[in-house]
């Protein structure tokens, strides 16, 4: 059974990475992807498919080859507002896909402190504020 079910999908090979990088200045995005393969004109990333907030704002038709073995970059451009969602799917032709995605509830609000910084700033005032007000009772001990 598990051989049967192994075997459905076995040539699927999406890309192994990709990133994104948005200049608002020039309404540039970048998009560099890894897709290490023997030959690039049998097996390739035949679709990369751009979304702003959800619309399709890029679906250039299948190259028939990608442009190196392994890594190559694309550059679109692309038009948002401040807090639009960029999503990029590159699909490779012998099946799998990968997405990255720019924006929206990835990006912090202007102002915001990104990742755990923002927890490790609650928690470590929390603590000196403690130990300030109760610093007399801690002497004591």
């Amino acid at each position: 059974m598990f051989l049967a079910i192994a075997g459905v999908n076995s040539r699927a090979h999406p890309p192994q990475g990709m990133t994104l990088d948005y200049d608002p200045n020039t309404n540039t995005l970048e998009v560099s992807i890894t897709h290490a393969v023997s030959d690039n004109t049998s097996h390739y990333i035949f679709s990369v498919v751009v979304s702003v907030n959800g619309s399709v704002v890029h679906a250039p038709p299948d190259p028939g080859s990608q442009p190196d073995l392994t890594f190559f970059i694309l550059e679109f451009s692309v038009t948002t507002k401040n807090g639009s969602t960029i999503s990029v799917t590159a699909s490779c032709n012998n099946g799998g896909s990968l997405t990255r995605t720019l924006g929206g509830t990835n990006a912090p609000p202007d102002g915001g402190i990104p990742g755990y910084m923002g927890l490790y700033l609650v928690v470590v005032v929390s603590v000196i504020s403690l130990l300030a007000r109760y610093r007399k009772k801690l002497k004591k001990i």
